[in-house]
């Protein structure tokens, strides 16, 4: 897990000191919701004593912030914040508006699909759809909520290839300065070589070295101006992430941030993302012949 979450960061205010320490400790239970944390894993990766976590929790508890699962002792985010968070959700939420795309692209790949957007120095995942080939993987996620620094994975990579130069290696010299590159297996010049390769094929491409070994592909989202709104990818087994089927995933893609940004833009809800939608998924995919002649490459640094 990346972040810069510690408790040497909590300022000395008493009040502002109790709040800032829930804080974190929520922003913990964030990044590994999916499997819960147990009691002293919080207390390590906050750096704040065991009584006095197991203290907020309880406070949290009872305000609905956090659950304790009975059996296995692990903590989990609680349902007041996803209520909390369904309120403060704007009204054109990007979310709400790349589902239908999601749920798209997941059922024409059988991968799993990413949204990815940035926070900063990171990437934030704010969406995922497992489609059919999700179900025969088990390895670490990347889950709704949980960060990454920019550069890392293909949604993140293609983030940062959609910006400008002088920002873009500002956020790599951030992140290596704070370690965040440090399990990574590229140096920073291969990260750098990454984004230029990005640029120059129009989306971004892994293969990760896992068991079973599985492949990336990211596309950003870019608005009028050809900034990043977000991006989106897709994980699959390697098998399925090569030849002719991959340039097939990358149009996928690329066809779904198109219809994306259209709706963004046009700020389309209800019937006329399904009509958008709709249209796309008419698009017969065998009718495609020629993914460069239909999608440029994206924009190069130089000329934004």
């Amino acid at each position: 897990m990346h972040t810069d979450c510690s408790l040497n960061q909590i300022s000395s205010g008493y009040g502002t000191q109790t709040i800032q320490r829930a804080a974190l400790l929520l922003r913990l239970l964030t990044y590994h919701n999916r499997t819960g944390l147990r009691l002293v894993d919080l207390a390590a990766l906050s750096q704040m004593e065991r009584p006095t976590v197991h203290r907020m929790l309880q406070g949290l508890i009872d305000e609905s912030f956090v659950v304790q699962d009975q059996e296995t002792r692990r903590y989990y985010l609680g349902p007041a914040l996803y209520e909390m968070g369904l309120t403060a959700s704007p009204k054109d939420h990007l979310r709400d508006v790349c589902l239908p795309f999601l749920q798209w692209v997941a059922a024409n790949t059988g991968g799993t699909v990413f949204l990815t957007v940035r926070s900063g120095f990171d990437g934030v995942c704010l969406d995922r759809k497992d489609g059919a080939s999700a179900m025969s993987i088990n390895t670490p996620d990347f889950d709704v909520g949980q960060r990454r620094p920019l550069g890392i994975g293909c949604g993140c990579m293609a983030l940062l290839s959609a910006l400008p130069d002088e920002v873009g290696d500002g956020i790599i010299a951030f992140n290596d300065q704070r370690k965040a590159f440090s399990k990574e297996p590229m140096t920073i010049p291969q990260i750098k070589e990454k984004v230029a390769e990005t640029r120059d094929k129009g989306y971004a491409s892994r293969t990760l070295n896992t068991q079973p070994a599985l492949s990336a592909l990211g596309v950003v989202i870019p608005d009028s101006n050809r900034g990043p709104i977000g991006a989106l990818s897709v994980r699959d087994l390697a098998t399925n992430l090569q030849g002719k089927r991959k340039d097939q995933l990358v149009v996928i893609l690329r066809r779904a941030v198109e219809d994306i940004g259209r709706a963004v833009q046009k700020n389309l809800h209800g019937e006329a993302i399904a009509a958008s939608l709709s249209a796309a998924q008419k698009r017969p995919l065998s009718a495609i012949h020629s993914t460069e002649e239909r999608f440029p490459t994206a924009v190069r640094s130089g000329s934004r």
